[in-house]
């Protein structure tokens, strides 16, 4: 292939993923002041990137940072700095009567299900309430018609939250989020404090409604089974950075970040006998994020220049990209 066409079609390449992306989020950071008035880097410069269709599993151990991330894309509220375009647009820029119209095109999911739902309404008002806001002709009509879809009938929509099972409640607030009919929609450990059977029918639930809708999907959770079952591609957050960004069988058959491989590492495998020592988890000497790599305080092929320059994320294949100074092969 000559020059000319090898630029020709890296530029259509280029256009084309341009066109697919529906979500961009660049050098996101957020940040939290405590009551002592100290701060909480809780996100650094993360760049985030989600395609129409696809779903994208983020992870990490508590306190990585993907909440704050989740919120931050959805706008609740917007990052400390940075930006987020959906479509093009910067949602960081929008002022408050700007942003409320385009709010519907990315719906959140909530991790506790119950305290999520105002606890005065019926489910029914809490899932028609949004088409009011938007003007819909027959809002509690078109309500009952999505509720019904996500498993819940009249009779339980006339209940309010705490009448009801978590698991309930959870497919209330997918049906909350589904009925303003968005294009992205972001999933904060949707099934964490549900009962394993009730985990497997929100999944599907998820799923069937992200087919029927046409969505995209950004998945945060910290069980790798469940991410590793739903995801397309998966990100892995550390400390508030981005270690690892792949797609989801690349990353969970063959991990080029150390930390990616303790988080498969820790997964309990039923084929291994329990009595038989496994690789120690190294634990972190301080809780004070060093200079360079976050991660080189755990790592076993930590060196001085781990500690002392911050890696950014490098493509070593195919879209997979690492931020280390040491991948594993």
């Amino acid at each position: 292939m000559s020059h000319e066409l090898l630029e020709n079609a890296m530029d259509a390449g280029g256009a084309r993923a341009e066109r697919d992306r529906v979500l961009h989020a660049r050098d996101v950071v957020v940040r939290y002041r405590t009551k002592r008035k100290h701060e909480v880097l809780a996100v650094d410069r993360v760049e985030l990137e989600l395609f129409r269709g696809e779903t994208l599993g983020l992870v990490g151990e508590s306190g990585s940072g993907k909440s704050s991330l989740g919120r931050s894309i959805a706008q609740l509220p917007s990052p400390t700095s940075g930006r987020v375009d959906f479509d093009g647009q910067d949602l960081t820029a929008l002022r408050i009567k700007d942003l409320r119209p385009v709010r519907r095109n990315v719906q959140m999911i909530f991790q506790d299900p119950i305290s999520s739902l105002n606890p005065r309404r019926t489910a029914l008002d809490i899932v028609a309430d949004p088409l009011r806001l938007m003007g819909h002709p027959d809002p509690k009509a078109r309500a009952l018609e999505v509720l019904a879809e996500v498993g819940v009938n009249e009779q339980m929509a006339a209940r309010k939250p705490h009448e009801l099972s978590g698991g309930q409640c959870q497919r209330i607030s997918i049906a909350r989020a589904f009925v303003q009919e968005p294009a992205v929609l972001i999933c904060d450990e949707p099934v964490s404090a549900l009962d394993v059977s009730v985990q497997a029918q929100v999944l599907n639930l998820l799923e069937q409604m992200k087919r029927d809708y046409g969505l995209s999907m950004i998945f945060i959770s910290h069980d790798l089974a469940v991410v590793s079952n739903i995801s397309d591609r998966v990100a892995v957050l550390y400390q508030g950075r981005m270690c690892e960004v792949a797609p989801s069988e690349g990353l969970y058959a063959q991990p080029r970040h150390h930390y990616t491989k303790l988080l498969l590492d820790s997964v309990p495998n039923p084929d291994v006998d329990p009595e038989v020592p496994g690789e120690r988890v190294a634990q972190p000497k301080s809780l004070v994020s060093p200079s360079g790599c976050r991660f080189a305080t755990r790592c076993p092929a930590a060196t001085q220049e781990c500690r002392d320059v911050v890696p950014e994320l490098v493509e070593l294949a195919p879209g997979h990209q690492v931020a280390c100074h040491h991948p594993l092969p």
